[in-house]
């Protein structure tokens, strides 16, 4: 039985935003947000190495890269009050979110790169109005991760390239709720969405993990003039993580129960997931080049989530447990870019992204279904400057789920999500 830690209990709780299936980013870089086969398969700038850590080999001398990526996720999700058969419609709190990067290779020898990256693979938010139908599951949600990657690239022969590297993470969490302590009493049906009650307890949980550790592979093979192949695995991540959970109690909850609702310690694990990436580019003419990518993403790790508190919030309630049995999923995409002269080039792609979430337990989650992302991206090279743009539309297909409210969920669904993304980077060779 496999374990999760305080990001799974944010997952399993949270109507979230993040720009991956599942909570995974893929916004590591900007020409690889625009064109992913190019970055996988062929490269060009330091931030490829977020994608496939051989592509360090197509950047010569010693680079800088620095940017973010930008986007605002909008997501509507519909409810029916199980005890009334009322209807209920809510929306997250609509805010930017970025994940900036930053990136430094060089090329210490003919045959040798080293360098390091700077980044965030998984990420997740989102906030909504204080008394909204799902408080019960979540009002609340933030997931930081923080990535240091020092990386190592050897060109073995003229066509083949091998890279690998370490990762370092830092994971953050701040998670809340609601709690309908009424219901608990019996005072009133448990977990109904209206009216508000005077009597919910709010819980707050924090939990982080200093040092998490993963590694990278990658491989960039060049064996005809024109064509380019890349393939790279990033490891699963063991995130092992310690926290608090603190209880904001109403003071007639706190008169009549004065031994429940006490602050405790919370610790729990999760496996993040790996991924294989692959991709092929061919170059038509010197101008033309059009690819193809595909990755896979481990998503199957999460089985359950487990959450051990120290002390039991309530009686029978030292520890939170949900059945979670995602799957395993795969991204698609196509594109390319086109010299438009000897200082810009643009790039185009379309990327179809399934979702790992299993409908018998979806929850108010990440929204929860396949996703289109239509890029389009334009670079400016001069000299030692590279100055790159992408902007992307992504769309977020309508889920229908089943109802929960023992869990807080309601029947219902994801409706109307979509994002507008932006990223900006410049780059810089010594």
């Amino acid at each position: 039985m496999k374990k999760s830690n305080l990001l799974a209990l944010a997952l399993t709780t949270a109507a979230a935003s993040s720009f991956g299936a599942g909570f995974s980013l893929f916004q590591g870089d900007t020409t690889g947000c625009a064109d992913a086969a190019g970055s996988i398969a062929k490269g060009g700038r330091a931030g490829d190495l977020y994608y496939n850590p051989a592509t360090m080999s197509s950047v010569t001398g010693t680079v800088v890269q620095t940017g973010s990526f930008f986007t605002r996720p909008h997501l509507k999700i519909e409810g029916t009050d199980p005890y009334t058969g009322t209807k209920h419609r809510a929306a997250g709190k609509k805010e930017w979110f970025a994940i900036p990067h930053l990136y430094l290779t060089s090329q210490v020898a003919d045959d040798l790169w080293v360098g390091v990256g700077l980044f965030s693979r998984m990420g997740l938010g989102d906030q909504f109005p204080d008394g909204w139908f799902g408080r019960y599951n979540s009002t609340e949600v933030d997931i930081v991760t923080f990535d240091v990657a020092p990386t190592l690239a050897w060109r073995a022969t003229d066509w083949l390239t091998i890279g690998a590297g370490v990762t370092l993470q830092y994971f953050g969490i701040v998670l809340e709720q609601d709690i309908d302590a009424a219901g608990v009493a019996g005072m009133r049906p448990y977990n109904a969405p209206y009216p508000d009650s005077p009597l919910d307890v709010h819980q707050n949980i924090h939990g982080r993990d200093d040092l998490a550790v993963g590694w990278d592979l990658g491989v960039k093979i060049d064996p005809i003039e024109r064509l380019h192949l890349g393939l790279a695995y990033h490891s699963k991540v063991e995130v092992r993580a310690k926290g608090h959970a603190r209880y904001d109690v109403p003071a007639p909850v706190k008169a009549a129960y004065p031994a429940f609702f006490g602050d405790t310690k919370i610790k729990g694990g999760i496996d993040e997931p790996d991924y294989w990436m692959g991709a092929v580019v061919y170059d038509f003419t010197d101008r033309l080049s059009l690819g193809f990518n595909v990755t896979r993403t481990g998503w199957s790790s999460w089985d359950e989530l487990v959450i051990e508190q120290e002390k039991a919030f309530l009686p029978g309630h030292g520890e939170l447990r949900s059945v979670k049995d995602w799957n395993d999923v795969w991204r698609f995409s196509v594109g390319g870019s086109y010299k438009l002269d000897e200082n810009w080039t643009a790039l185009a792609s379309y990327t179809w992204d399934d979702s790992p979430i299993n409908r018998k337990h979806a929850d108010y989650l990440v929204p929860a279904d396949t996703r289109e992302i239509y890029a389009l991206g334009l670079s400016w090279e001069d000299g030692p400057w590279a100055i790159d743009g992408m902007y992307f539309f992504e769309k977020i297909n309508d889920c229908s789920f089943g109802g929960r409210p023992q869990e807080g969920i309601l029947e219902g669904k994801y409706t109307g999500g979509f994002s507008h993304a932006f990223a900006l980077s410049a780059s810089y060779r010594f």
